[in-house]
């Protein structure tokens, strides 16, 4: 909305804004239910609101500051940006906190020189900063304002890049992150409902410079490709918020199968676990699929999970599936899995040091 500097919210927002509002009402509602449902008082759930600046997250915390106690603004400032638009992010998120009474913190991260993905680099160190705060805050959650439409990018970056069910599920509305639960209640909700909402209340906002480049994928996606969509289906955005939830729920049922299936393992010591290959031919290829990530999740710990592509997939169910009985072994993502005749072997490569497997 604005690249250069502006007065903030002069005679605008004066920190009002009703519980009883539709899209407040929405926003609470899921909140609550996102940090543990009727049964918590408000006080039991302080949150940390990660407050970027962009409509999102300004109208995701101006809603939740209507609660008591109120929760704390948190600010990642990084430096992937050196034309000073960061710190007018900031700025905004932090005139925001002192009009709603809330207490703001800030860290700043620096990714610009790391070696590797500079995307993947900056949204880890959001999530470690945003941790920290929450850690020396003695909170439990971490709201986000992932909405709508970042499902719609997520499912179709997945889509261009190759993807399952559990792929399709995109963003989820809860999960563990360090010590807290980073929660997002406005996965439902659209970017046209949100900005709207803001400009009714005269909330001002700042769109990230580097939203416009479209190098990225994501951009490319939200510039070149959704509008065509959009054309075509206003409503686009809520069906793939639909559809992704419908996929999370599916995720859910194979997940229970491949909690009795990875019962079924043996193993030979703490960093490789075998399963009899007979047992797995005769499971459907997304319950197989599914217990690769189970494996990342349970042993590794999520570390690595990003990498495991749909290509490697589809080569180890293959490669169990086959009538094949030489050894073979594949890479996928943060493991190694080594088909035998009669045994289904994954290791996390990572327990061997430089050892060759």
């Amino acid at each position: 909305m604005c690249d250069v500097p502006q007065p903030i919210y002069e005679d605008g927002f004066q920190g009002t804004i009703s519980k009883n509002h539709p899209f407040s009402a929405r926003i609470l509602r899921r909140w609550r239910a996102l940090t543990g449902g009727k049964s918590v008082r408000d006080e039991d759930r302080r949150t940390l609101i990660a407050c970027s600046g962009g409509a999102d997250s300004i109208a995701l915390a101006a809603v939740l500051a209507s609660v008591r106690p109120r929760p704390i603004i948190g600010h990642v400032l990084h430096d992937i940006r050196n034309d000073g638009s960061a710190e007018l992010d900031r700025d905004v998120a932090k005139k925001l906190a002192d009009i709603m009474g809330c207490s703001f913190l800030e860290l700043n991260v620096k990714v610009k020189e790391q070696s590797g993905n500079l995307e993947n680099n900056a949204r880890s160190a959001r999530y470690q900063a945003l941790c920290k705060m929450a850690d020396e805050s003695g909170l439990n959650f971490i709201v986000s304002g992932h909405h709508a439409d970042d499902q719609l990018e997520t499912v179709l970056m997945r889509l261009i890049r190759g993807t399952s069910v559990r792929g399709l599920g995109g963003v989820h509305p809860s999960r563990p992150i360090g010590n807290q639960t980073l929660i997002r209640p406005m996965l439902d909700t659209t970017r046209e409902e949100i900005e709207s909402f803001c400009v009714e209340h005269s909330l001002q906002w700042r769109e990230d410079a580097t939203n416009k480049d479209i190098g990225y994928l994501r951009n490319r996606l939200r510039h070149e490709v959704i509008p065509v969509l959009q054309s075509i289906e206003p409503h686009i955005a809520s069906k793939a918020a639909k559809l992704s939830a419908s996929s999370q729920s599916i995720s859910i049922a194979f997940t229970k199968l491949v909690e009795d299936l990875f019962d079924l393992h043996n193993k030979t010591i703490e960093s490789e676990w075998c399963w009899n290959r007979k047992s797995l031919r005769t499971q459907p290829d997304a319950v197989l699929v599914e217990l690769v990530f189970y494996f990342a999740r349970r042993v590794l710990e999520s570390k690595g999970i990003d990498t495991i592509n749909q290509r490697s997939i589809d080569m180890f169910v293959q490669g169990v599936k086959s009538d094949v009985t030489e050894p073979r072994s594949y890479r996928v993502g943060p493991m190694v899995i080594l088909v035998r005749a009669n045994s289904v072997q994954m290791i996390n490569p990572s327990s061997h040091g430089n050892q060759e497997l």
